[in-house]
């Protein structure tokens, strides 16, 4: 038997699955890459030495320092160099739709849209980051809710449910919500999570926590949208899935961004992935395998 590794990389978590040349599940693993992977192999019982090909996505991989962190990490399971390394939108779009045409919108605690065409061309919209963008985000969606909680207390804003819900359920005051962000321990994915703050109002019919996750859902579908007209496919039958946390508010956020969606591009079959990104990761490490593209290999 042969065996592939397929590595996901997010902003909070990462995942590591062990295939067999079907994409049979062996065995998986979380954490950070090294105890991911491992746990992985632990639980597949095979050897690093054992991998035919591992593919890596990772959030942050196209910045050369991260880069090179993550290849080192990598290097001490497979010293061959039978790895390649990625950004984590390529697999997500391969999890989620195989290798044909269409796009994926990523809404973790980071966001990105990412899309292939007929011809195999590709094109992403978004992915900038926490302080440049991110919208429609866990973050996002966690930093608009944290800031009209503010603007709330302040007297500056409409009331919201979020005040109270705050308080009561997460045990943090709105006085104290600058010391927590701006605490030099404090990360995206810490005030990511409190996008669970404004789901929860907005399920209560809270206006302002609604009026935050509609926003978000377009943000989201204009970023398909504009890898759809990249990629010249605003015509076309293509599926559009979505994967991440932030679609956690279901509907609250789906609606809007499908009707954003499709307001372009009528055609587009919005529905959730097929298959996670680290599946995904393995079906990569499958095709990689045969035929290594070494503009993405180790660096």
């Amino acid at each position: 038997m042969t065996y592939f590794l397929g590595v996901d990389g997010g902003a909070s978590k990462t995942a590591a699955l062990v295939t067999d040349d079907q994409g049979k599940s062996l065995g998986d693993g979380a954490r950070n890459i090294e105890r991911a992977v491992n746990k992985a192999l632990v639980n597949a019982d095979v050897a690093s030495r054992e991998i035919v090909w591992a593919y890596c996505g990772i959030a942050g991989a196209d910045h050369p320092a991260h880069r090179q962190e993550i290849v080192d990490s990598l290097n001490i399971f497979f010293p061959r160099g039978n790895f390649t390394v990625d950004n984590d939108a390529r697999i997500a779009l391969t999890g989620a739709i195989g290798f044909g045409a269409g796009a994926v919108v990523i809404a973790g605690t980071g966001s990105v849209a990412f899309g292939r065409n007929e011809a195999g061309e590709e094109a992403r919209a978004g992915g900038w980051g926490p302080t440049l963008g991110d919208e429609g985000s866990a973050y996002g969606i966690a930093r608009a809710g944290l800031s009209a909680v503010l603007r709330a207390y302040d007297g500056r804003g409409p009331s919201t449910k979020m005040l109270d819900i705050l308080s009561r359920d997460y045990e943090l005051a709105a006085s104290e919500i600058p010391r927590f962000v701006y605490a030099t321990t404090t990360h995206a994915d810490d005030i990511a999570r409190y996008s669970k703050l404004v789901i929860e109002a907005a399920e209560a019919e809270d206006q302002v926590a609604s009026a935050i996750l509609k926003d978000a859902g377009r943000e989201l579908g204009a970023c398909v949208v504009a890898v759809a007209q990249r990629l010249k496919m605003v015509d076309r039958e293509i599926p559009v899935a979505y994967v991440g946390g932030a679609f956690n508010a279901g509907e609250l956020l789906l609606a809007p961004m499908r009707e954003t969606i499709i307001a372009r591009a009528p055609r587009a079959k919005v529905g959730p992935s097929q298959r996670n990104p680290v599946e995904g990761a393995a079906m990569m490490a499958i095709r990689a395998a045969a035929a290594p593209r070494p503009s993405r290999s180790r660096a």
